[in-house]
């Protein structure tokens, strides 16, 4: 136990470094609420489907910044890998404060492994296509500590790149902290804090996000005996 206590220091501290080796306020700060509830159930063995329906409140949360639905088709190819992919429908705002339809797919690839006992990493890569055809690749390294049978907590961050006549460049980067904890059989309510900042840019933003989600697993039908 006290093994697992200090890698969750460590991570903590270093996680804190890297806040404050970064200039983590741009030219303006922004503050908002992302809410969002989802549903999940294993097809099979290997494969799961889900759907969340979000809502992202920006410009100190007081206006509609996006509302999107995600679906979501998952497989797990080995006790490590899972393949994803996914389709964002909803709208978004835009630089002239209209909202635009949102429509995105997108393919990601996760490998997670335990490291100690209750304590484990992950990597996931994305590539993101939009209706536009901008592209967007992320790259996010995460820690999980199960706290309890009732409660997880996690760590993230995340890397943005966009393509450009150079080559790619980094736009974005995230930092989050979540606390996942299950109310009831299948029934999980998370709570978390995100900070995000723009780099690469003449007018660079901050954005600090309080998250709060519910998740609701269904339990999968058994066949015929």
């Amino acid at each position: 136990m006290t093994s697992i206590k200090s890698m969750v220091r460590l991570a903590i501290v270093f996680l804190s470094i890297l806040f404050s080796s970064t200039s983590i306020f741009g030219q303006w700060t922004d503050y908002g609420i992302w809410s969002s509830i989802s549903i999940s159930k294993n097809i099979s063995n290997n494969l799961e489907f889900s759907s969340e329906a979000q809502t992202r409140l920006d410009y100190d949360a007081s206006r509609l910044g996006s509302a999107f639905t995600n679906f979501t088709l998952s497989r797990e190819f080995s006790p490590y890998w899972k393949l994803s992919s996914e389709l964002r429908l909803g709208v978004s705002r835009t630089d002239e404060y209209a909202l635009e339809p949102l429509r995105r797919i997108t393919i990601s690839a996760k490998y997670k492994r335990p490291l100690i006992s209750n304590l484990s990493a992950s990597l996931r890569f994305r590539y993101q296509l939009k209706s536009d055809y901008r592209q967007t690749f992320r790259l996010s390294p995460a820690l999980y500590y199960k706290v309890s049978k009732k409660l997880r907590l996690a760590i993230y961050s995340e890397l943005f790149f966009k393509p450009s006549q150079e080559g790619f460049y980094q736009s974005d980067f995230r930092y989050r902290f979540m606390a996942k904890h299950k109310v009831s059989k299948r029934r999980w309510v998370s709570f978390g804090y995100q900070i995000e900042q723009q780099i690469n840019t003449p007018d660079p933003w901050t954005q600090h996000v309080f998250i709060c989600s519910y998740d609701l697993e269904l339990k999968r039908r058994n066949g015929k005996k």
